[in-house]
């Protein structure tokens, strides 16, 4: 980790931002939301080449647990996020009959499946659905404060808030707010929140609790508070901001108002950031089959590591995505997008 810095980037009048290159770079990007096909440089390949932490796994495949897969589910969907509900039931993201290809992009088709799949903690089995004919391609699914359920969508250019039944309470979209391609929500304190646009906009644009747009800061780049593709963002109990940017392989922290304090470097893809029970969790992948989940401390030092595909194992664990993590960290979930199309859970190994 290196040292922290700062740079200040105070939330900013808004422009709209649409433009025949914004529209034409859109088409362009849509097959790279999950995919990293695009060049680096050897000097920035070697100074992103991430770093495995030499510790014990510290979580294991939890066998007993099922994977989502016939027949409690009609068919494997792509899991692209996963999240606590507020009375403890695992929800899955997916993509239903609309499976994404990093070579091809997606169909632009709303997903006559549900999309949110609410799985039994404790058998895996499916226990209800919803989110039918609502979504294109939706990317991270978070739960706020309140239970209420969040949902981005990159093709609608949306963010959508649902109450815990799956009534949809809220929509964000429209040429006032001009996201692009948002991929993550997350929430302070009093309410409002941030929402990550990653993959054209490159910024981090910040609502009130009623879904106003309050300003952004951000802008494209490789250098401090500066985005490549915000893919994550959490915010922990003091209102400090951990946004991951696959691209760049790194999360950086910034306080409330946008000032950077730290760039934690060389984490892989880093797909997924929560906050949880003190801690910051990081879901990365080195390459499409191998992914790792870290645990850090608030000042950015290693606790725990284990990688996704046990080493061992001859099951299929492509392209991790969506993490959830619960009961203080004994208990993590991924959800993985490609051949897998799984949730699967994992247990802290006891000493």
């Amino acid at each position: 980790m290196e040292s922290p810095q700062s740079r200040r980037q105070f939330l900013k009048e808004f422009p709209v931002r649409f433009s025949a290159a914004a529209v034409a770079g859109l088409y362009l990007s849509e097959g790279l939301l999950f995919a990293d096909n695009q060049p680096v440089s050897t000097a920035k390949a070697n100074l992103q080449k991430p770093i495995e932490p030499m510790l014990p796994e510290s979580h294991l495949l939890d066998e007993t647990w099922p994977s989502l897969a016939p027949p409690l589910y009609p068919e494997p969907c792509q899991i692209t996020g996963v999240a606590i509900a507020k009375d403890g039931t695992i929800l899955a993201l997916n993509h239903g009959e609309n499976h994404s290809d990093p070579a091809l992009g997606y169909l632009k088709n709303l997903i006559k499946k549900p999309a949110v799949l609410v799985i039994d903690p404790k058998t895996g089995k499916l226990l209800r659905s919803w989110g039918s004919n609502l979504f294109i391609l939706p990317h991270h699914i978070s739960v706020d404060a309140a239970g209420n359920v969040w949902v981005v969508d990159g093709a609608l250019k949306s963010v959508f808030k649902f109450d815990g039944n799956g009534v949809k309470l809220l929509e964000i979209k429209g040429a006032d707010v001009g996201f692009q391609m948002p991929t993550d929500v997350a929430f302070f304190k009093d309410g409002s929140f941030l929402v990550t646009d990653g993959s054209i906009t490159k910024r981090a644009l910040r609502f009130d609790a009623e879904g106003t747009l309050l300003g952004e800061w951000g802008e494209k780049g490789e250098g401090l508070a500066q985005f490549h593709t915000p893919h994550s963002i959490a915010i922990d109990d003091s209102d400090l901001v951990y946004i991951a940017d696959r691209e760049n392989r790194w999360v950086q922290v910034l306080d409330a108002e946008g000032e950077l304090k730290a760039t934690w470097r060389r984490l892989g893809r880093p797909s997924c950031v929560r906050f949880h029970s003190g801690s910051i969790w990081v879901l990365s992948n080195f390459n499409a089959a191998k992914g790792i989940v870290r645990r850090f401390n608030l000042k950015g030092e290693l606790l725990e590591a284990f990688h996704t595909k046990p080493a061992a194992s001859k099951r299929d664990f492509e392209w991790p995505h969506g993490l959830a993590v619960t009961e203080g960290g004994n208990t993590v979930y991924v959800g993985f997008i490609l051949t897998s199309r799984q949730v699967v859970r994992y247990r802290r190994k006891q000493n």
